[in-house]
């Protein structure tokens, strides 16, 4: 492949490609090898071409695709494709880039833990795909994401049908250490146990009406500019009357825009803010499952079986993170400067010199940074899709930072 934004963008995961395809007996012997295959489906997912039938049209047709050496395939070679490489030789991949890559975490997140926020979604399909029935005249599958807050990169997921029971997801995505944040679906005490007991912990909202038993309760500090947009801000140790094993629980209640919320934890060491500001930041997992369906046309399915499907979302996570990994690079070579921070109030400035924020500012400060180091928002996509087949020179580098 020549010199060009797409190299640049593709060169962290093409010698993991060269790796694994070394590893597969007999790939050689394919025209769309394991290789090419990654490559073209990865370009199609980043350049917006929205089904296999396009791509093929594309890559056919088009003399920049020759510029850029992509293998000139049959649908059905795809449709092999898809069959032949099994889900795991990409997820490995994928993990191997979430190690290896530096990716910039969020200072101001750092300092409290390690958090994923943690939601499904469902994605349709046809009927012929019988092993993801939904309703009674719908197939459907479920995406289940653990998404990696201090690093604002998708890190764990599940493809299942979209009747597979969310907690029993989380189950199997639990890990020693992480905080996981999730909306009411999660909460059942069974979950909060198995969390608890393999050395995580958690913060999900709890139903409308709970009964429980206050034990204790824990000082409410909320800085000013939150506290004019909550209301009956309360923080209390509980126990619930229907929970057999009486586990002690912290439930931060409070209202906003006249919607009352919940957040039941086992995190005591934070600050009633913080707790509610964490569990605010759960709209970003919301916010990639839209990136997947609307900007990547993730609601075309590729390919109509279980593996393949699997191969599918794999690859759109890889070409996520091989997006904001791009985006970060060209900010930091063309040396812009970040802010840096904790949720605790302390702001870090050049020098000695710091300042003192609230959690409202806080979250105002995280936002700004959020659009320039973390987000792949749908004009930044454009400008690097533009610039695709071009030279990755200083000037083409510098238009899309």
């Amino acid at each position: 492949m020549k010199d060009s934004i797409l190299k640049s963008v593709l060169k962290p995961v093409l010698e993991l490609l060269e790796k694994q395809a070394r590893d597969i007996d007999g790939d050689n012997k394919y025209r769309l090898s394991f290789c090419p295959f990654t490559i073209n489906i990865l370009f199609g997912i980043i350049y917006g071409i929205g089904s296999i039938s396009k791509l093929v049209t594309f890559i056919e047709t088009s003399p920049r695709a020759n510029d850029l050496d992509l293998v000139d395939a049959s649908k059905s070679m795809y449709s092999e494709a898809f069959s032949r490489y099994s889900a795991h030789y990409f997820k490995r991949i994928f993990i191997s880039i979430l190690k290896t890559l530096q990716f910039i975490p969020i200072p101001e997140i750092q300092t409290l833990g390690q958090f994923y926020l943690v939601d499904g979604s469902i994605f349709p399909a046809i009927k012929t795909m019988t092993w993801a029935k939904y309703t009674k005249n719908l197939n459907a599958i479920k995406l289940h994401m653990c998404f990696h807050l201090n690093l604002m990169l998708p890190v764990a997921f599940i493809i299942t049908d979209a009747n597979y029971s969310e907690k029993k997801a989380l189950s199997q995505l639990i890990e020693e250490g992480i905080t996981f944040i999730a909306d009411r679906g999660y909460f059942k005490f069974k979950l909060f146990i198995d969390i608890i007991t393999k050395g995580a912990h958690f913060i999900i909202r709890g139903k409308t009406k709970m009964k429980f038993t206050i034990i204790g309760s824990f000082i409410s500090e909320v800085p000013c500019q939150m506290s004019s947009l909550l209301s009956n801000v309360k923080d209390i140790l509980v126990i619930f009357d229907n929970d057999t094993s009486k586990q002690k629980y912290r439930i931060v209640s409070f209202s906003v825009l006249g919607e009352a919320y919940n957040l039941l934890t086992d995190r005591f060491d934070l600050g009633t803010h913080q707790v509610i500001i964490l569990y605010a930041y759960r709209w970003q997992v919301e916010l990639l499952f839209r990136f997947l369906k609307r900007t990547l046309n993730g609601m075309h399915l590729l390919t109509h079986n279980t593996n393949g499907i699997e191969v599918q979302f794999t690859i759109y996570m890889i070409a996520y993170l091989l997006l904001v990994y791009m985006k970060q690079q060209c900010n930091i070579n063309h040396k812009e400067t970040m802010d840096t921070g904790t949720l605790n109030g302390n702001v870090e400035e050049r020098g000695s010199k710091s300042t003192r924020v609230n959690g409202y500012d806080l979250v105002t400060m995280l936002g700004k940074r959020l659009q320039k180091y973390w987000k792949i928002g749908v004009h930044w996509l454009i400008k690097l899709r533009n610039l695709l087949f071009e030279e990755p020179n200083q000037q083409n580098l510098r238009l899309i930072c």
